[in-house]
């Protein structure tokens, strides 16, 4: 028998995709929970004042000494986001509702993965884009003290064949891990940060891994110290971040880069604005104009949020110098051919 349509049909469908959207949504695995701290905002911009500097303890001799803790505004400003799928009344009428099971699990996987490919986008920007001290994020001259231009500068860009991944992947992770460690604050005091952590676009997967899982770290050298000489194996030494160090393979990464982070301070390199979570809607009543003019059963999501930055000592980028994946694919497609 023919389905009747009638507002409690509507509000059934509803109940059902509802819960297969659900369903979907909570299963979408999260990457940026780990190196964005996710702040509420009940405004359309939010401004932040970040610190300039991580306090410390001193041994307390005389009056108490004042940090005089500098503040820098930083403003986020959130963007309106939707996604949108219509049903044909007549394929429901026809009682066709499990046709339509999949497409409705397949919008709450993509609404579920809306914070990471804004977060995603946010981390592949940060060479060019301003942050707390006025320079990009990830720069080499970051001011060490915002009020003080003579306590000089430090840089969160590893670039070069040191910190190449696809070269010596646990010597880059140790420069950069080293780099951050060196890393002091407004009065010279080391800020303690220790990088636990590696994330890069999965065609880095395998250096990365590397790090985090080699027993052995490989050793060569030149036979004749001559470049283009012989290059031959030589005794492997032990690999020490074996077990230390977490890896993030992030698919929503464009830019073929690594970057090493704390992940365990109470703020993380990069912030996740959140104004309004994805809400799931429908205009399912047959009364409604939707189903008068377009014969449609209207469902959709809708969010407010914005990705930024917070300190840029607490996270370093190695850039292998390679345009793309697609780059990186061909480079690899030679290399095998030619040996």
């Amino acid at each position: 028998m023919a389905l009747t349509l009638v507002p409690k049909t509507g509000q059934v469908l509803f109940t059902t995709f509802n819960a297969l959207y659900q369903g979907a949504y909570q299963a979408v695995e999260k990457f940026y929970e780990d190196y964005a701290t996710t702040m509420p905002s009940n405004s359309e911009t939010q401004l932040y004042h970040w610190i300039a500097q991580l306090p410390g303890m001193r041994e307390w001799i005389g009056p108490r000494q004042m940090n005089n803790a500098v503040l820098r505004g930083y403003s986020l400003t959130n963007v309106v986001y939707e996604d949108s799928i219509a049903l044909d009344k007549f394929k429901v009428k026809n009682d066709q509702w499990g046709a339509f099971g999949p497409s409705v699990t397949a919008f709450g996987d993509a609404v579920g993965k809306w914070p990471d490919q804004r977060m995603a986008a946010v981390v592949d920007a940060g060479h060019k884009t301003l942050c707390v001290d006025g320079q990009n994020f990830f720069d080499t001259d970051h001011p060490v003290s915002m009020s003080d231009a003579s306590r000089g500068t430090f840089s969160n860009m590893g670039d070069g064949a040191a910190y190449d991944l696809r070269i010596d992947p646990v010597g880059a992770f140790n420069l950069a891990r080293s780099a951050m460690a060196s890393f002091v604050g407004d009065a010279g005091q080391p800020l303690g940060l220790l990088a636990d952590t590696i994330m890069v676009h999965p065609a880095l997967e395998r250096y990365a891994t590397q790090v985090a899982t080699s027993e052995f770290i490989p050793q060569t050298f030149n036979a004749t110290g001559v470049s283009g000489a012989t290059v031959v194996a030589a005794a492997a030494s032990s690999n020490p971040f074996k077990g230390r160090v977490k890896v993030i393979v992030n698919p929503f990464l464009t830019n073929v880069a690594a970057y090493v982070y704390c992940s365990n301070r109470p703020i993380k390199p990069f912030v996740w604005q959140l104004r309004e979570a994805p809400v799931f809607q429908a205009l399912v009543d047959p009364t409604l104009p939707n189903m008068f003019e377009r014969r449609e059963f209207v469902y959709g999501a809708e969010a407010q949020g914005a990705g930024g930055y917070s300190l840029p000592f607490l996270c370093i980028r190695l850039s292998n110098g390679l345009a793309s994946a697609a780059t990186l694919a061909t480079e690899q497609s030679s290399t095998v051919g030619g040996s």
